[in-house]
Formats: structure tokens, sequence, C-alpha cells
């Protein structure tokens, strides 16, 4: 990749939004919420397409199960270890959330709220930020002079932007089967330096001094700035070059080597903080157990299987900053937007959405390792523990609550100079009630 066009990839993703209008500065209303910061990083697997909770991480069997998901015990947990062999051997590292609830059932309403605490409203969705954005703004002052790489990493998948807030704070987004390619320039480093810094900022400083949106060109300016700062950086392409044994053992799959990338990055402890990975695959409506069809539920698996065993594994193997193993530190949550019709597969032999009950997998930052959280019944759909006092079901916006929590991040901040006026919460009220929405306190140690 030239080096022209590594900096337009890095600044292409947020330009629209760049140039949306949005104001530059923040009028904040501080929350009264205690934040754990039980976690110095998060790493978020978005499983688009949303994978059948009864036949992964609520394991429910019954005449419709296949043999091959060899069902077993894992210590505390009930997993198909013929479908899940790798991530049942690191069971003693994770637990299972088992009673999440929600009403959305469209894959783009359910994916937005999963990943900005919102549900869609076309008014405002253009400014409503990725969770990942907002703790990126929040956590930036903590970025010290060797910080070379974005606060912020997306793998896989184009995710909502940073909204109203500046692009310094949007996802490096980039697709791990390409990599981070272009991190030297065909020229030479002396070229490219003439280039950026002698010419290409020069004349900048005097279109944004002259520009009437001054500051939203300092803002993508600043973004990619972000991106200059990785090139001829030896630390920044070993964090996103993954050696051949570890693409081997993480499965040799875009999601193994997405996941084996996120590990290197927060290994490198060099400025990056959240990292989400996207997988697509699940959206299983006709013959779910059909080794053959390619619409199955085995392929997904195996390829989730193999990625995320390896990623537990490596990250309770490398050391972290407070004394103990970077699991220790990092937060891990697996899951998709909804569940799966729970019971006897559909006339397709497959299952549809379902959003009343549905899980995920949870690990380090602090959880309570190979536990069960809340509970359905046997079919798998309806919750008959639902874990918590309140009287309501957890949903994804208190799972969202939870990982702003474990980051240090109040979840009842409120943010007030937004272009549309209206105030922007980061995790939203209930008829006027800031922290309607919890953190799961309950899964931690």
């Amino acid at each position: 990749m030239m080096r022209r066009t590594f900096l337009q990839a890095c600044g292409m993703s947020v330009m629209g939004i760049a140039m949306s209008g949005r104001a530059s500065s923040r009028l904040l209303k501080e929350g009264n919420a205690a934040p754990r910061g039980s976690a110095e990083n998060l790493i978020f697997v978005s499983l688009q397409g949303a994978p059948s909770h009864v036949d992964m991480f609520d394991l429910k069997t019954g005449s419709w199960t296949p043999a091959d998901f060899e069902p077993a015990m894992f210590g505390n947990l009930y997993l198909p270890g013929g479908l899940l062999p790798k991530l049942s051997s690191q069971a003693h590292h994770f637990s299972l959330l088992r009673c999440l609830s929600g009403s959305e059932a469209v894959h783009t309403r359910a994916r937005f709220l999963m990943e900005t605490a919102h549900s869609y409203n076309p008014v405002f969705a253009t400014e409503q930020p990725h969770f990942g954005s907002v703790m990126a703004y929040e956590l930036f002052s903590q970025r010290k002079a060797s910080d070379i790489l974005p606060p912020f990493i997306s793998i896989n998948s184009n995710i909502q932007g940073s909204g109203m807030l500046p692009s310094t704070y949007a996802a490096f987004t980039f697709n791990s089967g390409d990599g981070v390619a272009g991190l030297e320039h065909p020229g030479g480093e002396a070229l490219f330096r003439k280039r950026y810094q002698s010419l290409l900022n020069t004349d900048r400083a005097d279109r944004l001094e002259n520009a009437a949106r001054g500051s939203l060109l300092t803002d993508y300016h600043n973004f990619y700035n972000l991106g200059e700062q990785m090139i001829y950086e030896p630390d920044a392409e070993d964090a996103f070059s993954v050696s051949e044994s570890d693409r081997l053992r993480y499965g040799d799959t875009t999601t193994g080597t997405a996941c084996a990338m996120a590990v290197q990055a927060l290994a490198r402890n060099l400025g990056t903080r959240v990292v989400q990975v996207s997988m697509g695959g699940w959206d299983t409506h006709d013959n779910i157990y059909d080794r053959e069809s390619g619409t199955g539920i085995h392929a997904p698996a195996f390829e989730l299987d193999g990625a995320l065993a390896a990623m537990l594994e490596d990250l309770a193997s490398h050391p972290g900053k407070r004394g103990g193993t970077l699991l220790d530190e990092t937060l891990v949550v697996a899951t998709g937007e909804f569940g799966r019709t729970p019971g006897d597969i559909n006339g397709d032999l497959g299952r549809d959405h379902y959003p009343l009950a549905w899980s995920a997998l949870v690990a380090g930052g602090g959880i309570h390792p190979n536990q069960n959280f809340g509970g359905t019944d046997a079919m798998g759909s309806v919750i008959t523990d639902p874990f918590w006092s309140a009287p309501r079901y957890i949903t994804i916006q208190d799972l969202t609550a939870t990982m702003y929590s474990s980051m240090g991040v109040d979840w009842t901040r409120e943010i007030g100079d937004t272009p549309s006026g209206r105030v922007y919460e980061y995790t939203p009220k209930v008829n006027g009630q800031a922290g309607y929405y919890q953190d799961i306190a309950g899964m931690f140690q």
C-alpha cells in the first residue's frame, strides 16, 4: 500500500463525520456512578448475525442436538465440547452471562444498540458514538508520549463512528487479511518526512487558518497525525504482524488473525486500549446443523473456537501492568446482537431471531472465571435466573455500562453541546433517571 493510501485509509472512515458540522468543544455533566476500574483494556468480539445461544453459550440439549456436539461439563460450564473443543479446554478462563434480554430483532438496529447503547433514531444516529470512541475520549489524557498506536481499533468490520466526538477518537479500522500495510514509503523515509511534514503540513496550516470550518479540518488533521505516528515504527509493524505459527495456532482464519492482532496490540502497551473484533456468519435461519450446507453453525463455531481459545490462552500468558497477567486486566466480551429461537428448529431446519433471551461469554478484567451468571428455562426461551435483584432483566445497555465501569468510565455522564442540541448520555436515561442501566457487579471478584 502506498503511503498516501495508508493515510487515506486512516482518515476516510471518519471524513464524513469530521465534516458534518459537529461542535468542537465539549460541555460535560458529571455523572454519579462509581466506576470499578478493574480493567486496563477491552476486547469486544462482535458475533454479527447472532449465534444460537441454545447451541453455544447457554446450551440446551434435546432431540435436535447433533451427536457431534458432544455436550459435557467443563468445570461449572455446560458446553458443546465437540463444537467448541479448544474453547472448552479454556473454560477455566471464562464465564457465561446467560440472561441478556432485549426487544430489537432486526440486525442493523440491534447492532447499532450494541455499539452505542442507544436505540436507532435516524435524526440523531450520526452524532451518537461507538462506545469504544467514548472510551478513547475518556482515556485519552492517560496516553504517554511513547503511545504510537491508536486508542481504539476495529478489525474486520465497518462500525459506528465517533459521532459528535472529534475524529481523534474514531476507530482505526482494517481487515486482518490485509493487515496494516504500507508502513514504509516506497521513496524512503526522507522523502516521506519532507512531503508530510514540510509540504503537506505547511499547506494544511495555511488552509486551516483561513477555513470557515477550520476547527473541523484540524480535527481531521489530528486523526491523520495518529496514522503518521505509526509510520517507520518497528513496534507498530510488529503489533499488526502475525507469525505463521501463531496464525495456525489461532486457526488460520480472518477471525483468528484478528484475535492474534488484538492480543499483540494490547501486549505492546503502546496506546491501544479498546479493540473490537467482528465476525459474521451467524445468521443461521436454515440448515443450522448441516455441516455441508455452508449456512450452518459448525463453520463459524470452529472459526471462533480456535480464535477465542488461543486469545484467552495468550492473554493469560502475557504479563500485565498491575502485577498479574494481561487477561487479569483485559475485559473480554463475546456476544451477538440477540439470540435464536429456542426448542425445536424451524421448517427450514434453522433458528430465527429471538431477542428475549441470549448469552455472552465474559472473561478477564476481574471477572469470576468458570461461572454461570443467570440462566434460562430448559428450552432457553425464558429467563428464570435474572442474576440480580433489580426488577427487570439485564440488557445490552447494562452490559455496556459494565464495560464502561470496568474501564474506569462513569457510564452516567452526559455531553451537552451536540450538533442537534440534544444532550448525549453515555447510557440513556429512562423516565428521566440517570443510572437506570447498571454495572453487572456480581460478575466480578
